[in-house]
């Protein structure tokens, strides 16, 4: 079967979710998956269309944050809660908000290439079920447009979406760092730091003071991001109704923490080898349910792959 590309174009979305595991800025990988999965299996039984791999491109986003002055750290603006009973102050639970812009490419099957009339309808389906479901948690507000994409050649179907920067997948730079240093949490930490390191060349050789020369310590280039890509078991797997007080008492549970890693924002397709670098994906292999790129995927065949391409926080 040919491979087939939905794109979902310019899905404006409020109030989504900013926060993830222990990032904030962007929904992590997982909402996006989610929410395709969820219109894959209300499609399959309708109309016979299938969803899969996910890429993700960001045109615009707006966190609800603010802060005192640009010394000052970042606070979420968060909403009032109205009175209690008692007339005093509701608690409040502090959660993160944005707006955002994004636009879907979708690994698509079982959708009419041969009848065009037939094809536009399928497209309509799909893109009045799409405005119905939410995503991040936020309202989905309006999609642009859904077509099918003319092109297989990753340059010219993303090029029709720009401007706007598409998320890749970089493990591989995180696992780099943990075969030189066993300190995950800090080689993770480092890609949002700016850090500078002491020379062992002084500021002036007439001068005994010990003063050195501070130097910007270089980082991987490109535009390198913390991102949180799936969880981690670390409970056994509970039957349906045995924990108390479950959201869900007809499906079985476990217990899970949530696994970091790196992404980088590609704002020009060209820098782009294959379409695979962009196409997220569920890849289980117990303890770990993360998402990675297609061609991430295809070198992490085993859990002991797996393992050192992430970040468990």
């Amino acid at each position: 079967m040919a491979v087939q590309y939905l794109v979902l174009k310019n899905i404006r979305i409020s109030n989504a979710n900013a926060i993830a595991g222990f990032t904030y800025g962007f929904p992590a990988v997982t909402h996006f998956l989610g929410y395709v999965h969820a219109l894959s299996r209300k499609l399959q039984k309708s109309h016979g269309i299938r969803l899969d791999d996910v890429g993700i491109m960001c045109h615009q986003h707006q966190v609800h944050a603010y802060r005192e002055n640009q010394y000052e750290p970042f606070s979420f603006a968060l909403t009032r809660n109205p009175l209690t009973k008692e007339g005093k102050t509701a608690p409040i639970n502090e959660e993160g908000r944005m707006h955002l812009t994004v636009s879907l490419v979708i690994n698509a099957s079982g959708i009419n290439t041969v009848d065009e009339h037939v094809r536009d309808e399928q497209c309509l389906a799909i893109k009045e079920l799409a405005e119905r479901h939410k995503l991040a948690g936020g309202q989905v507000i309006s999609i642009e447009s859904c077509k099918l994409a003319k092109s297989h050649c990753h340059k010219v179907l993303l090029r029709r979406l720009l401007p706007g920067f598409v998320l890749r997948e970089r493990s591989d730079l995180l696992a780099e760092k943990n075969e030189k240093s066993g300190n995950s949490l800090e080689n993770w930490l480092e890609f949002s730091a700016l850090k500078f390191a002491a020379t062992d060349e002084p500021v002036d050789e007439t001068e005994e003071n010990g003063k050195v020369k501070w130097e910007k310590v270089v980082k991987p280039k490109g535009y390198l991001v913390p991102i949180q890509i799936g969880y981690k078991q670390i409970a056994p797997t509970y039957s349906a109704g045995e924990v108390a007080n479950a959201r869900d008492n007809q499906t079985p549970m476990s217990f899970v923490e949530p696994v970091h890693s790196i992404a980088e924002w590609i704002g020009a397709p060209s820098k782009l080898e294959s379409i695979q670098e962009i196409m997220w994906r569920y890849n289980y292999q117990p303890p770990f349910y993360i998402c990675s790129t297609q061609q991430a995927s295809e070198n992490t065949a085993s859990p002991q792959n797996i393992q050192p391409n992430v970040d468990m926080i």
